[in-house]
């Protein structure tokens, strides 16, 4: 969805509209008098000819539409034909840092419609100015009209810097609606949680439109945490757990009578679908307990996603029930994928497992499809100090062997992971071979580095024949420094993309 806003520039000053704020006149003056590509420039028949001498307008901000494409991968903007006119000067603008405006196109159109890339979460302008005609005597326009457009979702409120978002939630009901409700938290704010919040049945998503400088949310007691039974988003937050010995997600103890057997199926199961749990654009600091907890619950979740996320663990295994970071002791997750993130622990102790389901666990005991996939996904992530106490890593004993898992374990850095279990790989499927899973098992460019060493006898298991077995060279794990110095690393660009050095 495109949220539009409009204003005028007048000469070189703007009429601004809030966040667009105080767009500098000194970038827009160069940006205009600056070289521009021209797209295609030259005596169109399109061109209405019959008005003459005039001094032209811009198109009228009511004129101009700005919709996504059908995949959602760039921005369409058409505008009606101005009449006379030799074309059109147009700036596209990414201004989602309103103080760094990022060029998205610079050019001179002479038809009326022209595509950009679309980036998720940003915030936008569009200007345009007519373009006079000297064989026709008509005169550019004065003026340029911009028209300023987001990618964000929209937001049902902004809540106020330092509010504690345990009584908020408890003092503001959150609307019911089939559609997620977003709650924005400001840039470099503060917020705190007193005890666990409960969305319950309700779709939220906490966010913080400014990616570079995350809101913070210290978790303020012991008890602090969030709580849901439906799809949720966290994004763009700094989450600090330290004071807390609550999971930083946990599934709600009351689950939704609306929700239980959901698919049709009678295994009991509360089935969490039409939306994720889904962790973006996060730092989660200080996690002295497990990360996912279904609270002996017979959840089914239907899809986890973290992308773009660090999670620094502070581990003391005897405060970790069945050492386990996300633990579904009655329940399971039906496609659990994590990329582009790095999780690791600096704690004294490291849990036994990374993902343990319940035994009894898989997609088609909770009503879904024999053939409807289920499975794992761990893409360029950095892994530190995981899974070490008796090392097993991932216990899912139903998903094992079953035609419809999936695996997709792609240019992961494992450092000091399932140490003396047998190998992460191995853990990863089960002690099955890739072979095994007919739906597909795909390993690449992962690196498992135990104490010092590669592991040994992986490719029982990752068969990819693309393993990395040279140190990947961590810069200062322990301090929470992840960046790799090995060659294949860097060659390769594996890990959490976060920790290389651009180029």
């Amino acid at each position: 969805m495109l949220n539009l806003k409009r204003s005028i520039m007048k000469g070189n000053h703007f009429i601004t509209r809030r966040w667009f704020g105080t767009f500098a006149l000194a970038t827009m003056s160069t940006l205009i008098l600056g070289s521009c590509a021209t797209d295609g420039f030259d005596e169109d028949e399109s061109f209405v000819r019959d008005v003459t001498n005039t001094q032209l307008l811009s198109p009228s901000a009511d004129d101009i539409t700005i919709t996504a494409s059908t995949d959602g991968s760039k921005t369409v903007i058409s505008w009606n034909i101005v009449d006379g006119a030799g074309g059109y000067n147009c700036h596209v603008l990414n201004v989602t840092d309103p103080d760094n405006p990022v060029v998205v196109k610079d050019t001179l159109m002479d038809n009326n419609t022209f595509a950009v890339t679309r980036e998720e979460d940003a915030n936008y302008s569009f200007s345009i100015r007519t373009l006079g005609d000297e064989k026709l005597g008509n005169t550019t326009a004065e003026d340029s009209t911009v028209v300023t457009f987001s990618t964000f979702s929209p937001s049902y409120t902004t809540i106020p810097a330092g509010t504690n978002l345990t009584e908020y939630f408890a003092q503001n009901a959150i609307p019911d609606s089939s559609d997620i409700v977003t709650y924005d938290l400001e840039g470099g704010a503060e917020y705190t949680l007193s005890d666990f919040i409960d969305f319950g049945a309700h779709k939220v998503m906490l966010r913080c439109q400014n990616k570079a400088n995350k809101a913070k949310v210290i978790m303020a007691s012991e008890t602090a945490g969030i709580r849901t039974a439906a799809a949720m988003t966290l994004k763009n937050l700094y989450l600090d757990y330290s004071a807390s010995s609550e999971p930083v997600i946990s599934l709600s103890k009351d689950a939704p009578a609306s929700i239980l057997n959901l698919l049709g199926g009678t295994g009991g199961y509360y089935i969490i679908k039409d939306g994720a749990i889904y962790v973006n654009n996060c730092e989660i600091e200080g996690v002295n307990n497990k990360f996912m907890y279904d609270n002996n619950v017979k959840y089914c979740l239907e899809n986890f996603l973290m992308d773009n996320s660090v999670v620094h663990f502070t581990t003391n295994t005897t405060s970790i029930e069945s050492q386990a970071y996300f633990y579904y002791k009655a329940g399971f997750i039906k496609t659990l994928t994590i990329k582009n993130s790095s999780l690791y622990n600096t704690g004294s102790s490291s849990v036994k497992y990374v993902i343990q389901y319940n035994n009894s666990g898989r997609a088609s005991r909770a009503g879904y499809d024999a053939t409807e996939p289920q499975g794992i996904n761990f893409l360029n992530n950095t892994f530190y100090n995981l899974g070490i106490s008796g090392g097993q890593f991932c216990n899912y004993s139903a998903f094992v062997g079953q035609s419809n898992t999936t695996f997709d374990v792609e240019a992961n850095i494992f450092v000091k992971c399932c140490v003396g279990g047998g190998g992460i790989a191995r853990r990863i499927l089960g002690q099955k071979a890739a072979s095994s899973y007919k739906s597909g098992a795909t390993f690449a460019l992962n690196t498992y580095w135990a104490d010092g060493a590669a592991e040994t006898g992986v490719e029982s298991y990752d068969d990819s024949g693309k393993i990395l077995t040279t140190d990947p060279a961590l810069v200062n794990p322990d301090a929470g420094n992840l960046t790799p110095q090995g060659a294949e690393q860097l060659s390769y660009k594996t890990g959490d993309p976060r920790w290389l050095t651009a180029e």
